[in-house]
């Protein structure tokens, strides 16, 4: 019995590491294929297929689903959330240009750029598209990499950096620029969470970031 019981916490730890990789993995599958992808639809149904994927992943499997959709109360004021918005906002303008200067610096880095869609489909990337982005990337790289990360790294210090390196390293095929500032903006948005504790607020920031970049 007592044997069985040590054993227990070891499998229940290990469980979420396991979901969350099956989550991830349509979603880096998708950036394969979609950057060998040269019209533009195909690129973005590709794109969203492997979110998609990864949501129903997450809702089939009922102990990802309790984390990855779980309902929290906001702690922060609305207000709060309006400043964190309108900050995220700012800074995103502010870095485009180190961002593009870093990218032009070591061009091979870059296997790929995002699409730029014009009439309906433009609006449906804007309106579904980036929506989609929020929520998939929001539920994987803050609240499910919280969730498998944290028994692991207990300290902010560590645990923070470490989801939001994950975040950035899933940008890899955009360029050393837009790495480190997926990196930088995964540090905000996991402070924000930490602040909010519920993830729409941070959905919305990340979409409306989001938003103001490609629109």
């Amino acid at each position: 019995m007592e044997s069985n019981s040590l054993r227990y916490p070891k499998s229940f730890v290990l469980a979420p590491a396991i979901w969350f990789a099956a989550a991830l993995a349509p979603m880096l599958v998708s950036q394969i294929v979609r950057l060998h992808q040269h019209d533009l639809s195909s690129w973005l149904l590709w794109d969203y297929a492997g979110r998609l994927a990864a949501l129903v992943i997450l809702a089939a499997i009922p102990s990802a689903r309790a984390i990855a959709f779980r309902w929290d109360k906001r702690q922060i004021s609305l207000f709060e959330i309006f400043l964190w918005i309108v900050g995220l906002s700012i800074l995103e303008r502010l870095s485009q240009w180190p961002t593009r200067a870093l990218n032009a610096a070591f061009p091979a880095t870059v296997l790929g750029v995002y699409p730029q869609p014009s009439g309906w489909l433009h609006l449906v990337d804007l309106v579904f598209g980036l929506a989609l982005v929020a929520v998939s990337e929001e539920i994987i790289f803050r609240r499910c990499a919280q969730h498998v990360l944290q028994p692991y790294l207990r300290s902010n210090i560590v645990f923070v950096p470490a989801t939001s390196i994950m975040f950035g390293a899933y940008h890899w095929w955009a360029g050393p620029g837009i790495i480190l500032l997926a990196t930088a903006f995964g540090i905000l948005l996991m402070l924000m969470l930490r602040r909010s504790v519920a993830l729409w607020p941070v959905m919305l920031a990340h979409y409306f970031v989001d938003l103001i970049a490609f629109a």
